[in-house]
């Protein structure tokens, strides 16, 4: 048996405004995941920026006049650091964003002697760079902002890089170098 056509408006279940309802729900949570997205692609970027500029520092530091003293260490060290966390620093061309505020206090230049695998007295570079990056999105601050272990408003990122510097031939009786580092 065939059935009449229903009339218009007449038993058609009303459910015009559901769709607005539904998207109204979802709105919130797709604009902080969206939100969120975009934090994290600063801080990745941020960390990017860290990781070339201490990679850099370390290679300055590596190629730096020679470094064969204590003396010698300390005013490398001096100059690297000022090179890297400077307001025109190497951090600054790197991290977009950068404010020299925010390089937190184990940034350090370090050189220390060492034996390589010939037995040959060396001396080795360590450059440490740390930054902490602003969370922008309030919601995104209570939960990242403990996750480096500090409530201070944002996000802890580092790198370290460890090289060593380039002096030529030496003998055991020219290096005097303990542990030199500038924090």
């Amino acid at each position: 048996m065939i059935r009449p056509p229903l009339r218009r408006g007449r038993f058609r279940p009303r459910n015009r405004g559901q769709a607005l309802v539904e998207f109204a729900l979802v709105l919130p949570i797709l604009v902080i995941l969206l939100l969120s997205i975009i934090q994290f692609a600063f801080i990745f970027a941020a960390q990017t920026g860290v990781t070339n500029a201490v990679r850099e520092a370390a290679r300055l530091a590596a190629v730096n006049t020679p470094t064969l003293t204590a003396g010698q260490a300390t005013t490398s060290a001096n100059a690297i650091y000022a090179k890297l966390s400077g307001a025109n620093g190497l951090m600054a061309r790197n991290v977009f964003g950068f404010a020299a505020t925010n390089v937190v206090a184990g940034t350090s230049v370090c050189y220390s002697e060492f034996s390589d695998a010939t037995g040959t007295p060396a001396v080795k570079v360590k450059v440490v760079g740390q930054y902490l990056h602003p969370i922008f999105i309030p919601l995104l601050d209570g939960i990242l902002d403990g996750l480096d272990g500090t409530n201070d408003g944002g996000l802890r990122i580092g790198s370290a890089e460890e090289m060593t510097v380039e002096n030529g031939v030496q003998t055991a009786a020219s290096i005097t170098i303990t542990t030199n580092c500038n924090t």
